[in-house]
C-alpha cells in the first residue's frame, strides 16, 4: 500500500522547475510496483486482448497506482492547487512502448513559449508557481544519457519568442538537455517547455506512460475512459476525472 503521506514541496525543487521547466526524481517505484505496470505494459502492446477489459486501457489495470501517487501528488499541489478535489486527471494518453529499429523517428520538437491559453499557461504569482497542462512520465525502464528518453530547452516555458523557438530545433544546437535515469523514474514538467522524445538508441526497449494533470476548472482532451476502466477505480482515484467546473461555486 502506498503510503498517502506527503513530503513538502523543497525549495530547491521549486526553484529548479520555475528555472528549467522539469524535475527528475530517479527510481521513485520500488521492483514489487514496477514488475505489475511493466507486464501490463507488454500485454497492451502485445496481446490487450489478454488482459481483462478493465485494463485495456490506460490508467486502468496496475497504472491505476500512478493516478495519485504521493511522489506526484506533492507536486501536483505546489503547481496546481493544494486541495486535492481541484486536481484533474486529464488523460493516461500514451504508452510509449518501442525499440531502436523499430522506424519511430524520435525527433518532435513541439510546444514551448508563454501563452494565454489555459490549458498551457505557466504563470508565476504572490509567491506561487501556476501550471496549466502538467506532463508526468514514467519511465518504466532504464534511459540513458543521450540515447532516449525526453529532452528540453531549459527555460522556454517562459520564452517571450514562443513562434522563434524552432530556431534551435536540430538536436546538435547545443542548448538541448536529456535526462537519464533508473528504472522507476519519475519526470514532471509543464507543457509549455519546449521538449521533445529522443531517437531510442538502447536494447531494451523504452517503456513510459505519459500522463497529464491540470485544475479542474480547465479540460485539453475529450474524455473517453470506458466505463469498465471507470467503475474499477477506487473512489478515490475516480475524483480525479470529474466533469470539468470552476471551483468558485463551490461556496454557494
Amino acid at each position: 500500500m502506498v503510503s498517502t503521506e506527503y513530503i513538502p514541496f523543497a525549495e530547491r525543487e521549486k526553484v529548479l522547475f520555475d528555472l528549467k521547466g522539469y524535475l527528475l526524481f530517479p527510481a521513485v517505484l520500488s521492483a514489487e510496483e514496477l514488475a505489475p505496470l511493466k507486464e501490463q505494459c507488454k500485454k497492451l502492446r502485445q496481446d490487450k486482448e489478454s488482459l481483462p477489459p478493465a485494463e485495456r486501457k490506460l490508467p486502468g489495470g496496475a497504472a491505476s497506482l500512478l493516478i495519485d501517487y504521493p511522489a506526484v501528488m506533492r507536486v501536483l499541489h505546489q503547481i496546481i492547487d493544494e486541495e486535492t478535489e481541484k486536481l484533474r486527471c486529464g488523460s493516461c494518453f500514451f504508452l510509449s512502448y518501442r525499440y531502436h529499429d523499430d522506424g519511430h523517428k524520435g525527433w518532435d520538437p513541439h510546444a514551448g513559449g508563454k501563452s494565454v491559453n489555459p490549458n498551457f499557461s505557466y504563470q508565476y504569482h504572490d509567491g506561487k508557481i501556476h501550471s496549466g497542462m502538467t506532463r508526468v512520465v514514467w519511465e518504466l525502464n532504464g534511459v540513458e544519457k543521450d540515447k532516449g528518453g525526453t529532452a528540453f530547452i531549459p527555460g522556454t516555458h517562459k520564452s517571450n519568442y514562443r513562434k522563434k523557438l524552432n530556431l534551435f530545433d536540430e538536436r546538435d544546437s547545443g542548448i538541448w538537455e536529456s535526462c537519464s535515469c533508473l528504472p522507476g523514474s519519475l519526470l514532471i514538467f509543464p507543457e509549455g517547455v519546449r521538449h521533445t522524445s529522443c531517437p531510442w538508441e538502447q536494447d531494451d526497449p523504452r517503456m513510459a506512460l505519459f500522463f497529464f494533470h491540470n485544475h479542474i476548472n480547465v479540460r485539453h482532451h475529450k474524455p473517453d475512459f470506458p466505463a469498465e476502466m471507470f467503475d474499477a477505480q477506487m473512489p478515490e482515484r475516480r475524483r480525479f476525472f470529474n466533469a470539468v467546473y470552476h471551483p468558485q461555486f463551490d461556496r454557494w
